[in-house]
């Protein structure tokens, strides 16, 4: 036997180590794979993002030339600014839980666990879709909106064409200063896991039982507060949060509330993995 054909166990070792880190890697997360399933669901979903297109943009577009008023884009107005972020969350909360329509009816949970990719993909790919895809679907609705609106207007009403520029101050309240941008983000993505986690939990009526779950725990919290403390201490410490020093500095507030919303996100997101996973057990022992 020659010096070269003695077997190194450790080489092996590693060898093998190194295989079975990266096969399981590719198990759980595969780019070319993701990325092939994430452009089918585009194009099997192209039906249903279209009609949403479509009733977005009539309803702003209704919207728009009721409230319109001549001499000025309605977008910049304040009324329409509470309207589209309003429609925005309530839009994206509804669009997170529509993975429950996936995973709902037995039949369709099925095929949706039976794909040949891993849960950790599509769970990531419901979160692109619900951060990057509806976005960009809710804001372009808002554009043609913006630009229909005023051309009906001019053209009935008589009033002058003046749309402004694309989503003209849509974005105005969230660049007062780094923190309320970063108050945007956390609470949109906030939203996100809060609604796809009810989602996992309630296949029927998710958006509305997740809605009703918010509530309830706000009226737990508000009670248990009133339970614990009295009247003195709960208004020492508002008086000492808002009054006092600690909220004199507006950052000190938005630290807060960004620190408390990136923890609900990453909280409440891993246990909807977890709970998409124990469906994908729960599923293939039967």
């Amino acid at each position: 036997m020659k010096e070269t054909d003695i077997i190194d166990p450790v080489r092996i070792g590693k060898f093998s180590l190194g295989y079975f880190r990266w096969s399981v890697t590719a198990h759980i997360f595969q780019p070319k794979r993701f990325w092939k399933y994430c452009t089918k669901q585009v194009y099997e979903w192209k039906r249903g993002l279209s009609l949403q297109f479509i009733s977005l943009t009539g309803i702003y577009t209704l919207l728009m030339f009721i409230f319109h008023t001549d001499g000025q884009p309605f977008i910049t107005s304040s009324g329409a600014q509470m309207l589209i972020w309003l429609g925005f969350f309530i839009y994206i909360a509804k669009s997170s839980s529509s993975l429950a329509d996936q995973i709902g009816i037995r039949s369709k949970r099925v095929v949706y666990l039976t794909v040949p990719v891993s849960i950790a993909e599509k769970y990531i790919a419901h979160l692109l879709s619900t951060i990057v895809l509806y976005p960009l679907l809710f804001f372009a609705a808002i554009v043609v909106a913006q630009y229909a609106s005023e051309l009906i207007s001019s053209t009935i009403r008589g009033e002058i064409f003046n749309p402004g520029t694309p989503l003209q101050g849509c974005f105005s309240m969230w660049k007062n200063s780094g923190f309320t941008t970063i108050f945007f983000v956390t609470s949109v993505l906030s939203t996100i896991a809060t609604f796809t986690l009810g989602a996992t939990l309630w296949q029927k009526n998710s958006f509305l039982k997740t809605v009703s779950a918010l509530f309830l725990f706000s009226i737990v919290f508000s009670f248990s507060c009133s339970l614990f403390l009295t009247n003195e201490e709960i208004g020492s410490a508002v008086s000492y949060l808002f009054i006092g020093k600690f909220f004199d500095n507006s950052s000190n507030f938005f630290w807060l509330i960004n620190t408390v919303q990136i923890a609900e996100t990453i909280i409440l997101g891993y246990i909807g993995y977890l709970r998409l996973k124990e469906l994908e057990i729960n599923e293939t022992k039967r």
